[in-house]
């Protein structure tokens, strides 16, 4: 099944390694994305959860809103569900209140 990127994910930066999925994407879903570049999901992936937009390597930066927003714990391939099972969050670590 193809669909068309941009109507099933958000990509909110051009650094960004991973997008936010307006509805379920369905695996199997091959995405379109800008630039002629397509991604396969590898399993569902839930409304609003993230997906891999390229591989990501363990302890490798988790992009998104072109900030870094975590790192992966594990390598994720593209088109992987990018959830709290492969990531270790990190925004708001370390400030003191």
């Amino acid at each position: 099944m193809i669909n068309k990127g941009i109507e099933q994910v958000v990509i909110c930066h051009r650094k960004d390694n991973v997008a936010t999925a307006k509805s379920v994407v369905r695996t199997g879903t091959l995405l379109e994305l800008p630039g002629g570049k397509k991604v396969e999901a590898r399993e569902e992936i839930p409304f609003a959860h993230k997906i891999a937009l390229r591989k990501i390597s363990r302890g490798e930066a988790v992009i998104k809103y072109g900030e870094r927003i975590g790192r992966a714990t594990r390598a994720i391939q593209p088109g992987a569900w990018v959830h709290i099972h492969n990531v270790r969050g990190e925004r708001g670590k370390g400030r003191k209140k």
